[in-house]
């Protein structure tokens, strides 16, 4: 992960590489931004209590203010629910809780599900683009 923030290459990651990371990340619409250190942090800034779980409540309250009321919960749906967008299930405190692996592994869906639309998209664009010429 080290390699996608440390800017300077001198095996520190610095306020400004740190900020400039997680700007990249906010504003990628491509799914093309290393996101992984981005996503490490961002597990960590849910988990209000260091518990090393992130729950419902302790989610929505970032989201809320980050993105609104709709894709807070779209992501929440995603984050605690079933892989099949399946209703939220409540294990655990605060309305129920995740682990880092279970978080990872819907961040990283939703990565390549972005980065595949970009390219579709992209596709499409050259695909018009030639039958107009």
């Amino acid at each position: 992960m080290m390699w996608e923030v440390d800017e300077k290459l001198d095996g520190v990651i610095d306020w400004d590489e740190f900020h400039l990371n997680f700007e990249r990340n906010i504003r990628d619409s491509s799914g093309l931004e290393p996101a992984n250190f981005y996503h490490m942090v961002q597990f960590l800034i849910y988990d209000h209590d260091s518990n090393g779980m992130v729950s419902i409540d302790e989610t929505m309250n970032m989201l809320y203010a980050r993105v609104g009321r709709e894709q807070m919960e779209t992501t929440i749906t995603k984050l605690f629910g079933g892989d099949d967008g399946a209703p939220i299930k409540e294990v655990g405190h605060q309305g129920g809780e995740i682990n880092f692996e279970r978080y990872w592994k819907v961040v990283q869906k939703e990565q390549q599900k972005t980065l595949e639309n970009v390219n579709s998209a992209e596709k499409n664009k050259q695909r018009k683009k030639r039958l107009s010429t």
